[in-house]
């Protein structure tokens, strides 16, 4: 065989080769064969749908990358602290960016890789099953090693008691504090417990139990007692207030009820 002919089966074989271990690694890209995939939701009624691409911005999130199934990018919190500074977050189809304390849905529904679009499907209620913020009343006092502090004169390096994630009690620090203007309307839920301790929190705060506040009800069981009272009462305060300790839980102890906190 002439050295023409040996060449050309040399590179033959060099292709062959080459196309295997692409198709092995599943890198479709360098052939120029084309990768299209869309995953979907269906829309909910009455939903609005928003189609962003890179670089664009829908209310809380901005787009910075679209994945095969899933989408990257910056998330700008209103509640319970306004940032002016994103956030790194990814999105799968499914997830909601929107505040269901103000009645908004904004979700995830489609992902078109080839395209590089992804769809969102908003929703607005008329009736928000409660406002926000998330907070805590101002006359709550917090556990410390130091005894009980009002929830106001709190700041971020004080000591404060949380619990490990067998109820345990052990120091912690406080990360984050945060004071959130409400309107006059805001309403809180009033809990009594059968034991005598008391707490008015905003309807989404969350229990230490993956529960909110304005799910609770007469009957229910809360940190080791039964709920004796569960109200919607008017706020008198300006302000609503939380707090962020460290530790693996980010629980603590407010008027002696084991609360989570809404500053994630």
């Amino acid at each position: 065989m002439s050295e023409k002919g040996i060449s050309s089966i040399i590179i033959v074989l060099g292709i062959i080769i080459v196309l295997v271990l692409i198709l092995a690694s599943g890198n479709f890209t360098n052939v120029g064969i084309t990768t299209t995939t869309t995953t979907s939701l269906s829309l909910p009624p009455n939903a609005t749908v928003v189609v962003l691409t890179v670089g664009q911005r829908l209310d809380t999130f901005l787009v910075q990358k679209i994945n095969f199934d899933s989408v990257d990018g910056l998330f700008y919190a209103r509640w319970p602290i306004a940032t002016s500074e994103g956030v790194p977050r990814t999105l799968h189809i499914g997830d909601d960016i929107g505040y269901a304390c103000e009645g908004v849905s904004e979700k995830l529904i489609t992902i078109d890789y080839s395209g590089q679009t992804v769809t969102f499907a908003k929703t607005v209620s008329t009736s928000p099953p409660y406002g926000c913020p998330i907070c805590l009343s101002g006359n709550t006092f917090i556990d410390t090693p130091n005894g009980k502090i009002n929830i106001k004169e709190l700041t971020v390096e004080m000591s404060i008691w949380t619990a490990d994630k067998l109820g345990n009690r052990e120091i912690a620090i406080i990360l984050k504090t945060t004071k959130t203007e409400v309107p006059p309307t805001h309403l809180m839920v009033r809990i009594m417990l059968n034991d005598g301790r008391e707490l008015s929190a905003s309807p989404g705060h969350p229990t230490s139990d993956g529960r909110t506040f304005g799910n609770l009800r007469a009957g229910n069981s809360l940190d080791n007692s039964i709920v004796k009272i569960a109200e919607l009462v008017p706020y008198d305060q300006k302000y609503t207030y939380d707090i962020l300790p460290s530790g693996e839980t980010e629980f603590y102890w407010a008027n002696g009820v084991l609360v989570g906190s809404s500053l994630k």
